[in-house]
């Protein structure tokens, strides 16, 4: 019985921990490319986890010049024509807000655009 209940416990409290990781609505920035139908934005490595702090040219370029570049998948909504409406934006610098989840920036929403 005492063993149940540690397991039960444990079990609580890891998914409680679990669930606490993930990650708050941060502002990404960074350039958008489409690869194979999907939206992808080319974030400086140094803003992964905890969002970009400023989002102009300068301090982008500055930001992938020290700390390289990661491409990060956008997931717009479970519908992929979404990615049509963000075309426009492709080589641009563009900022969005939403989530970082499983290597993917979640319920990613458009902020603005700053131009190639």
């Amino acid at each position: 019985m005492k063993k149940a209940v540690f397991i039960l416990l444990f079990l609580c409290l890891s998914n409680g921990y679990a669930s606490n990781a993930k990650s708050e609505t941060e502002n990404w920035c960074g350039t958008y490319f489409e690869e194979d139908g999907r939206g992808y934005i080319r974030l400086a490595r140094e803003d992964l986890g905890i969002g970009s702090s400023e989002c102009n040219l300068n301090s982008y370029q500055a930001s992938i010049k020290t700390s390289g570049t990661a491409d990060i998948a956008l997931n717009f909504t479970k519908n992929r024509s979404t990615v049509s409406k963000w075309r426009k934006f492709n080589n641009h610098l563009i900022e969005v807000r939403g989530k970082f989840y499983n290597g993917t920036i979640t319920s990613a929403r458009f902020i603005r655009d700053m131009g190639i």
